[in-house]
């Protein structure tokens, strides 16, 4: 059976997945710049702001944002890949004492 701190770290993983899913087209499109983008998904992942800003997307901000929802199943694939090698866990296990 896992330790409580895994338990709650696959709910907290299902929930964020599920909101990601929900608000990553608006929030993509509606993003008043490249910098604004940069800096929110560094604050949801905590992938420093200049590492996101040298992703491919970044690098084409305009059709990036222009067809956010055609990189949503690739932004939720790289996500669901770092959780399950559990590449994250380390820093939720050390934010939340487990």
């Amino acid at each position: 059976m896992p330790d409580l701190t895994s338990m709650i770290e696959e709910k907290w993983y299902r929930k964020a997945i599920a909101g990601f899913k929900e608000v990553w087209g608006p929030a993509v499109k509606s993003a008043a710049s490249l910098d604004a983008f940069c800096e929110g998904i560094s604050a949801v992942t905590g992938i420093p702001a200049g590492t996101v800003r040298s992703s491919l997307p970044a690098k084409n901000w305009a059709a990036f944002q222009a067809d956010a929802d055609k990189y949503l199943a690739i932004a939720v694939a790289k996500i669901e890949a770092a959780h399950k090698a559990n590449k994250w866990s380390s820093h939720y296990k050390r934010a939340f004492g487990g």
